[in-house]
């Protein structure tokens, strides 16, 4: 009996159901909503700080996100509706996403 064809399928079945529930660890969301809070209460009174730690967290980012990006280029079964769902935007824009990070890496935006 040949089960490659129905274990492929369920394996890129698997894949595409841990991309759209696309677990986020409840200590990072956490810890978002503590910064989010803190840089809306310093808009006002410190600009600069705020805009500082947006920089700082750009160039944090921007790392894993070429990593991120990166794998998910090289996933030849993933779809974009599925990251799209995943990302919680249109299939269009998780793919603008998935660019933008690729560029990056490339060198292509700064």
């Amino acid at each position: 009996m040949e089960v490659a064809g129905p274990h492929e399928d369920w394996s890129a079945h698997i894949e595409a159901v841990e991309w759209a529930t696309a677990p986020f660890p409840a200590a990072l969301d956490e810890l978002l909503d503590q910064l989010e809070t803190v840089l809306d209460t310093l808009v006002e009174d410190a600009p600069a700080a705020v805009l500082r730690a947006a920089e700082v967290l750009g160039r944090l980012s921007r790392p894993t996100g070429r990593l991120a990006a990166g794998a998910v280029q090289d996933d030849g079964h993933l779809q974009w509706e599925v990251l799209g769902t995943a990302l919680g935007v249109a299939p269009e824009k998780a793919r603008a996403r998935v660019t933008h990070y690729l560029l990056l890496g490339a060198g292509g935006i700064r």
